[in-house]
């Protein structure tokens, strides 16, 4: 930028850009927020012995996808994606009700992925110098409980337990 001019130019348009996406982040959060205290509020209602194992998974999912810092540690590309994974487990406590041996047996499915991220080194929340195989993965971790708790969301990429351990391999 060479004159003046140019640089108002491009310092306005940047401008209203920022504080566009501002807005849009800011709102996104919110959701976001108020669908983290519905769930926790859905888990807590639905406290029963026979139930406490996926209870006990749903808490842990949510307390990984809204931990304090979560906006920046998430960033907002995959922020964008955090309503679905927290619909999901509203969804899954109503089903989890309803039929819990069939969770149970998603549950075992989504278990053994886990335990593959775990032993290549993987946990949740991601580090955030992990390789970025290993960041995909965490995030197909997450359309992996979509697609085996609450499939009416669809997920935003076909995932299986295999195609999380192809990725896994590299």
């Amino acid at each position: 930028l060479w004159t003046r001019a140019d640089f108002e130019a491009v310092r306005d348009a940047v401008a209203a850009t920022v504080v566009d996406r501002m807005f849009e982040t800011v709102g996104l959060v919110a959701r976001i927020l108020r669908l983290a205290r519905e769930a926790d509020r859905a888990i807590s209602g639905a406290s029963s012995m026979q139930l406490m194992a996926a209870l006990g998974d749903m808490r842990s999912q949510l307390a990984a996808l809204v931990p304090t810092g979560f906006v920046s540690s998430t960033g907002l590309e995959r922020l964008r994606h955090l309503p679905r994974y927290l619909d999901g487990i509203l969804l899954r406590v109503r089903k989890l009700q309803e039929n819990p041996g069939r969770d149970r047996q998603a549950m075992n499915q989504l278990e053994a992925s886990i335990a593959a991220f775990e032993a290549a080194g993987g946990r949740i929340p991601i580090d955030p110098e992990s390789p970025a195989h290993r960041v995909r993965v965490r995030w197909m971790l997450e359309e992996l409980r979509v697609g085996l708790f609450a499939q009416e969301l669809r997920t935003a990429e076909t995932v299986s337990p295999q195609r999380i351990a192809k990725a896994l391999a590299g």
